[in-house]
């Protein structure tokens, strides 16, 4: 009767999980095409108007431009063609085959993704870059989505290990805010808009979540 309710309030608390990210993965899809549909096809741009203004007044200082800069650059194409590979060969050669394919799913998906949406819908970059100009197109944010999921399916590698309770909520909260952080870097910078942010949250969360629930129904990493 004992391991009969301890099932019964794993099963419940699993379920609880699920329906929860479910909800976020709807929501996120929504943000996603609300945002491409208002702001980038049909223009709007008074909501990054405002963001920007918010940004100049009350954040950007001299003070913070190398620290936003350093951590832009956590993210930055340079880095990360020499990080993702090697994470991946490192789980690989581990045996972590499972986790290693995952990571590479994950990274490898959302880089296709990215591309497709930056040729789909070429939205310019901000005028008045703070420090430096980039190129290529703004929508959406390659820096924001591929750090959140690279990040993000690192910290779900955490999440499903065997590390300490403890060390596992620190891992995966620095992973969080960093990603979080490399994102505000971009609005900080005015190399991206904000709603080119934010949609890239929406679409780096998306596809994580689909990438996860693909791999906990048949390529469970940790039972």
């Amino acid at each position: 009767m004992k391991y009969t309710q301890v099932l019964k309030n794993y099963l419940k608390d699993s379920s609880k999980y699920l329906l929860i990210s479910i909800a976020f993965f709807i929501i996120s899809l929504v943000l996603f095409f609300a945002i491409t549909d208002e702001i980038v096809l049909e223009k709007e741009g008074t909501f990054d108007e405002i963001i920007f203004l918010f940004f100049k007044n009350f954040i950007v200082h001299q003070r913070l431009n190398q620290l936003m800069l350093s951590i832009t650059n956590l993210s930055a194409p340079e880095l990360m063609i020499y990080v993702f590979p090697i994470v991946v060969g490192a789980l690989f050669i581990f045996k972590k085959k499972r986790e290693s394919v995952f990571l590479f799913m994950s990274g490898g998906g959302g880089l296709l993704l990215l591309s497709a949406f930056k040729k789909m819908f070429e939205r310019t970059r901000p005028p008045y870059p703070l420090l430096y100009a980039e190129t290529g197109f703004s929508f959406p944010s390659g820096h924001t989505t591929f750090s959140f999921i690279f990040y993000g399916a690192i910290a779900y590698l955490v999440w499903v290990s065997d590390i300490p309770k403890y060390l596992k909520f620190a891992m995966i909260l620095f992973l969080l805010l960093l990603s979080f952080v490399i994102g505000i870097s971009r609005i900080y910078l005015r190399v991206h808009f904000p709603s080119d942010v934010i949609a890239s949250f929406a679409l780096g969360y998306s596809w994580l979540f689909l990438i996860i629930f693909l791999f906990k129904k048949w390529f469970p990493i940790n039972n």
